[in-house]
């Protein structure tokens, strides 16, 4: 009775029906939340985070404890062993990716639900001259900062490239702007056959591709560059849409220069938030009616003073 005991009850009851089950209920239970995108009961972000971060610590630390405190106390053999603890943590470690991945598509949803209303619900053919940043910018700035202190509670600084002089930043809206300008004036002196659009898409082709939807690392930086990576398209696929007068135009560069002079500090990368804020001017350009940009010196005034 004893070997009995010990192989069959040891592994298949203890081992396997207890405490692998438990721990494959556990992986199941929190994976049910990312199935919900889009429904009433959906989880909020902060529960998918702690998930997340649940998960990632199952895979460092508790799974190998468990089974290997389990084997120990009921003296299993390796031959008497079913599922590897391998195995066990590779569950979690993808559970956690899974999770972490959604959570940064809820929030850039969030995110580009709030800019793709204040777009689309203004007149931007009619709009008087900007004096002012739009509140929501303010409010996409705040959500990303209330959002990067939320994340580095749970996860690691992660990986920067290599940031840019002071000087460099503070010329980006000048070198957005002139940019922009200079690409409206090649409209000016190409052909009357040649299609604004086809040159556009000429312009893009030599462009840096950016993948929007990419896997994320577990780090904070890697979060936040998701996360305003799918608010940036959002803003940009918006804008595209748009008709523009002289002054919608400027409220966009205005806009533009606002979310740069902030969002850099958030992301892997500060090049990836020049080329998509850069990408949102040029199209505003190219759908405005009167292109004519505001002075450089108004725009960074305007959004100091906001």
């Amino acid at each position: 009775m004893k070997p009995y005991f010990r192989g069959h009850f040891c592994r298949q009851e203890v081992r396997e029906g207890l405490l692998v089950s438990y721990l494959r209920h556990i992986n199941h239970t929190a994976m049910e939340f990312c199935d919900s995108m889009g429904d009433r009961g959906s989880a909020p972000p902060t529960l998918l985070l702690l998930l997340s971060r649940l998960c990632i610590d199952f895979d460092n630390a508790t799974v190998s404890y468990m089974v290997n405190l389990v084997d120990e106390q009921f003296v299993l053999e390796e031959k008497q062993k079913g599922t590897t603890v391998a195995e066990l943590r590779q569950l979690f470690r993808d559970g956690a990716q899974r999770m972490l991945n959604h959570y940064v598509s809820v929030q850039g949803l969030v995110i580009s639900q709030m800019l793709r209303k204040s777009v689309e619900t203004r007149d931007w053919l009619n709009t008087i001259e900007p004096r002012n940043v739009r509140a929501v910018m303010k409010r996409v700035v705040e959500d990303i900062t209330a959002i990067d202190t939320q994340v580095g509670q749970l996860y690691e600084e992660g990986i920067r490239k290599e940031r840019s002089s002071d000087s460099s930043r503070r010329t980006f809206g000048n070198f957005s702007m002139s940019r922009q300008q200079q690409r409206s004036q090649w409209g000016r002196y190409a052909p009357s056959t040649l299609d604004n659009s086809l040159l556009s898409n000429i312009q893009k082709l030599f462009s840096e591709r950016i993948e929007i939807f990419s896997m994320v690392e577990f780090s904070k930086v890697s979060v936040l560059t998701g996360i305003i990576k799918i608010s940036l398209k959002t803003f940009l696929e918006c804008v595209r849409l748009r008709t523009l007068g002289r002054y919608g135009l400027q409220q966009i560069q205005v806009d533009t220069h606002y979310l740069q002079l902030y969002l850099w500090r958030f992301v892997s990368d500060e090049n990836l938030v020049h080329f998509l804020l850069d990408e949102i001017a040029s199209s505003a350009v190219h759908r405005c009616l009167d292109p004519v940009m505001m002075e450089s010196s108004v725009v960074e005034l305007i959004c100091e003073r906001g």
